[in-house]
């Protein structure tokens, strides 16, 4: 006796889909870096063609293979081979074994890398695995973290029909400089955890969603509720205007004078103010210089079928099924309601970053849609501001008699009564002719909070105040500022 041991080898059991390309029950060495791993053929078949059996299909079996790779990623690689299935820590570790599974020419494990049930990020320095079933639903799957992976496997297809480097293309970094916080708030939310929110953490928020491309999470962070009007019969929506997706707005036509819109429309014929400002503000500014003048006066009120206004509608994207009336809010300051006590008209003037929002928000959709046409640039006038430079303005018609008004921090219950007083003589703009504006008396009034409608009829549109907070002078706005 000798005293050594002699080496039995187990039988390896192959599965049946397993190529027989090299001796199954064969021990074959490999060095990966500073280690010795003895592999079986069935273990090297079970992942093949790949770079271990062609090599020692053409080679002796006796002959050590080295190959100068981490051995720390090839113990992950071993394990693959012996059939169980790689438990990944970290972004670190799925980029390592990703390149080595390419540079080992293993398809199985290449391919069930990139169907891995899992994207692995470093956000801020932490490290995130994130269940790739947070994003089953539309609107949240073409992420930030697919597009990063479909551009990292176009890379590599590339790099496989090149054929020009023996090591595959470096990984995309999965490191992202945001904020580690907010993206675990995006990631409970996304599973479905009721998650407490001030508004400026929701704000925040918001825009992560749009930075990592979540949609629908982005909508359903967005502050709107969507209420029932008894008056119309209809679902209404109440949506900041910042907020408002162009995709979602649209117009629909109106198929009949019994339409929903019929309780809008009446009261807008309330608003003996309005039938001025609808009738004559955009017929007088598109009117060439040339044009004969108007034979007899513009009627004062509005005849049954053209008294009725379509709502330009909204459905947000990804959550709602239908569209809803749109009611937009407006925080912006930079709007006032002008009352022309002579010719008892009510218009809007729209400013700076409201003017820009409400033509960004809109001016698609009335332009595009092909029975309505509008042209919101038949609405816009240049003014001088303080400070004598030249601004764009937008001033729409508007309807205020079925608004719930506040001014200088009073409820109003009858604002004509208030313009047709002696007393109101304050010099507003005359809006009945926007291409040759003048003074006139009236009064003016200054928006700090409104919610307004949208309304389309016979290529004419009108903003219907819902519910409006303004005040009146520099003494009200000094009323407004708070101690810090």
């Amino acid at each position: 006796m000798t005293g050594q041991k002699s080496e039995i080898v187990a039988y390896t059991k192959r599965s049946k889909n397993t190529p027989n390309l090299l001796p199954s029950n064969d021990i074959f060495e490999i060095r990966i870096g500073q280690k010795l791993f003895e592999v079986s053929g069935a273990a090297l078949n079970s992942d093949g063609p790949n770079f271990f059996t062609q090599f020692f299909t053409v080679h002796d079996k006796n002959i050590v293979l080295f190959v100068d790779r981490s051995e720390e990623v090839f113990m992950m690689i071993y394990r693959h081979l012996q059939g169980y299935t790689p438990n990944i820590k970290d972004e670190i570790q799925f980029s390592t074994l990703f390149t080595d599974a390419l540079y080992f020419q293993l398809p199985k494990l290449t391919k069930l890398l990139k169907e891995y049930d899992y994207y692995f990020i470093n956000v801020g320095g932490v490290s995130f695995k994130v269940p790739k079933s947070l994003f089953h639903q539309e609107g949240n799957q073409q992420n930030y973290f697919e597009m990063i992976s479909r551009t990292c496997y176009k890379e590599i297809e590339q790099w496989k029909l090149d054929g020009k480097s023996d090591f595959p293309p470096p990984q995309p970094s999965s490191f992202v400089a945001r904020s580690p916080e907010f993206f675990q708030d995006l990631l409970s939310l996304l599973g479905g955890a009721e998650v407490k929110l001030s508004d400026k953490r929701t704000a925040s928020l918001i825009k992560e969603s749009r930075y990592y491309r979540l949609s629908r999470l982005e909508q359903e962070l967005v502050k709107a509720k969507t209420i029932y009007n008894p008056l119309t019969n209809c679902q209404e929506i109440c949506i900041a205007l910042n907020s408002v997706s162009k995709t979602g707005v649209t117009i629909e036509e109106l198929s009949s004078p019994y339409s929903d819109t019929q309780s809008v429309a009446s009261c807008v014929n309330e608003d003996a103010g309005y039938a001025g400002a609808a009738a004559n503000t955009r017929t007088e500014s598109s009117r060439s210089d040339d044009a004969e003048p108007p034979t007899k006066k513009v009627k004062q009120s509005l005849d049954k079928h053209d008294g009725y206004w379509n709502m330009v509608k909204y459905q947000r994207p990804y959550i709602d099924t239908i569209s809803h009336d749109l009611i937009f809010q407006l925080h912006s300051d930079q709007c006032k309601i002008i009352f022309n006590k002579k010719d008892k008209t009510v218009h809007v003037d729209l400013s700076k970053e409201a003017a820009e929002l409400f033509e960004d928000k809109f001016s698609d959709v009335l332009l595009k849609t092909p029975s309505i046409k509008i042209d919101l640039s038949e609405y816009k006038v240049k003014l001088r501001d303080s400070q004598m430079q030249i601004e764009s303005h937008l001033i729409i018609p508007a309807c205020v008699s079925i608004c719930d008004l506040v001014i200088n921090g009073t409820q109003c219950c009858n604002i004509f009564s208030l313009v047709n007083d002696s007393k109101c003589k304050e010099r507003v703009l005359d809006c009945t002719n926007l291409k040759n504006l003048n003074c006139t008396h009236g009064l003016k009034l200054h928006l700090s909070r409104s919610m307004w409608k949208l309304g389309i009829n016979n290529g004419r549109i009108i903003l219907i105040a819902v519910k409006a907070e303004t005040f009146s002078g520099t003494k009200e706005y000094c009323k407004l500022i708070d101690f810090l």
